[in-house]
């Protein structure tokens, strides 16, 4: 059935002539106020903030670091022992106040693993024993290298996985945002099927309560048996039955609703969304966007290097462990401020620091085996989620697909239904057609027009979840990654 006449007979059946007084909502609607007012949605986009500022945190952590540096002041009374000459020992009290403040900057260096820094630094003493006396020791300027070697390089493995963590936590938010939809599109038919049901349940009222007047005239001249009037007033009272227990589902479908996208009135009325996207997803495309989007592939690289660090490290430390260290600066001492920084003196220092393993029983040969065999099964995990994920992605395609079809032929379905009962309640007012047979027509309407809908709330569901699987808009022909900057 053409989608205008679908929509002009809804309205005509569901507003009636009081459609000033209806609030109207569309799916279209609902989702967009579902971003704006779920707590959902909020803490989706709340998580996301917080992964982007642990980036953006990373980020300076790569920048040079300015520190200040102070002990200010210190002081300490305390007895020293203090070797003599000769070997024995003098116990002598010191009393003694010393502070000190330095400035430094350190710029990682993540391509090597290693660290530069400069430093400037001014200490002072002071001496309340023997006569009071001042010292300053200063270091104007020196700078320090080091530099390790033989070791896994941690800052650029770091880096690595922080950038991945945001192309993760920006795949997710979206992945999220979807199932979002798709939770609130079942909501959106639970009250729209929920409306339905309760003027469908309205309509046979009113039907049935002029059938049953109908019954009752022809019961009073003879023309029925009385169990005929008793099966006819019974689906009377099951039709008035059905409405109050529609008005109760309907209520509780709101309110369900309402939690997605805040305050519904109570005369809010949903449109459905009759008009399906007009291409089908091809499944083969759907199986190579979601090897190309789904997070669940960036969470696996993750993991990936994480057991490749695991193995390397193992592997490394079966190899002399090393460390460079060079510094070269200036420094001098005075009693004066004046003086320790009169003149400075070169300082330089240069050590080769190592640690080679020469026995450990076995130990670092089985931590490197296990460590390998974790990274096998690491991969062996990453396989089998790429190819369960395209499986998914290609069979929500086809499902979709299929479903587009089935509300076609569910919508047909409904028609047929609809005048085939129209043709029964005529056949039955002018007496050719038995309440039996007029029931089973009413009872096939009933169900022809939910399962009508509940195909359409079924088509859009799947549609969403494939949307969230392949993180594509088929309708669009547009990656959903493009919505959000990595």
């Amino acid at each position: 059935m053409n989608k205008q006449i679908l929509t002009a007979l809804f309205c005509a059946f569901f507003l009636g002539h009081s459609l000033k007084s209806q609030t109207l909502l569309t799916l279209k609607q609902a989702l967009e106020q579902s971003t704006l007012n779920s707590p959902i949605a909020k803490q989706i986009i709340s998580t996301y903030e917080s992964n982007k500022w642990l980036y953006k945190a990373a980020l300076g952590n790569r920048a040079p670091q300015i520190r200040l540096n102070a002990d200010l002041p210190g002081y300490q009374r305390r007895i020293n022992q203090v070797v003599q000459p000769d070997g024995s020992f003098q116990f002598i009290p010191v009393r003694q106040a010393f502070s000190n403040a330095g400035l430094s900057l350190t710029q990682a260096i993540p391509f090597t693993g290693g660290s530069l820094s400069l430093e400037s630094r001014v200490n002072r003493g002071d001496f309340f024993d023997n006569g009071n006396s001042t010292f300053y020791q200063t270091n104007p300027l020196q700078i320090n290298l080091f530099q390790p070697l033989f070791r896994f390089n941690s800052q650029k493995f770091n880096w690595k996985q922080d950038k991945l963590r945001l192309e993760l936590a920006t795949r997710q938010q979206i992945e999220q945002i979807e199932a979002l939809n798709a939770e609130v599109i079942s909501r959106y038919f639970d009250l729209y099927i929920g409306q339905l049901q309760l003027k469908n349940a309205e309509l046979n009222e009113t039907i049935n309560d002029t059938i049953y007047r109908i019954a009752k005239g022809r019961f009073g001249v003879g023309k029925i048996a009385e169990s005929e009037l008793l099966q006819v007033e019974l689906s009377y009272t099951n039709a008035r039955n059905s409405v109050e227990q529609q008005k109760l589902q309907v209520e509780l479908a709101r309110r369900q609703l309402e939690r997605y996208t805040g305050k519904l009135e109570n005369s809010i009325v949903l449109l459905p969304p009759l008009d399906l996207p007009k291409n089908d997803p091809d499944p083969d495309k759907a199986r190579q966007e979601t090897l190309n989007n789904r997070s669940d592939l960036i969470a696996n690289e993750i993991n990936i290097n994480q057991a490749s660090r695991q193995l390397s490290e193992a592997k490394l430390a079966r190899m002399p462990q090393t460390d460079i260290t060079l510094s070269y600066g200036l420094n001098q001492t005075g009693i004066t401020l004046d003086q320790a920084l009169t003149a400075p003196v070169n300082s330089q220092y240069a050590g080769l620091g190592f640690s080679i393993p020469i026995m450990g029983f076995g130990s670092n040969r089985s931590a490197h085996k296990a460590a390998q065999y974790a990274y096998e099964a690491t991969l062996q995990s990453m396989e089998a989620s790429r190819q369960q994920l395209e499986t998914d992605a290609f069979g929500l395609a086809l499902q979709v697909k299929q479903l587009k079809t089935s509300v076609d032929i569910s919508s047909k379905a409904d028609t047929i239904a609809k005048k085939r009962y129209e043709v029964a309640r005529n056949r039955y007012k002018i007496g050719t057609m038995e309440i039996t047979n007029l029931l089973i027509a009413q009872n096939e309407k009933d169900q022809a027009i939910i399962s009508y809908v509940s195909t359409l709330r079924d088509f859009w569901v799947t549609y969403y979840q494939l949307r969230r699987t392949t993180l594509f808009d088929f309708e669009k022909n547009a990656s959903l990654l493009t919505k959000k900057d990595i």
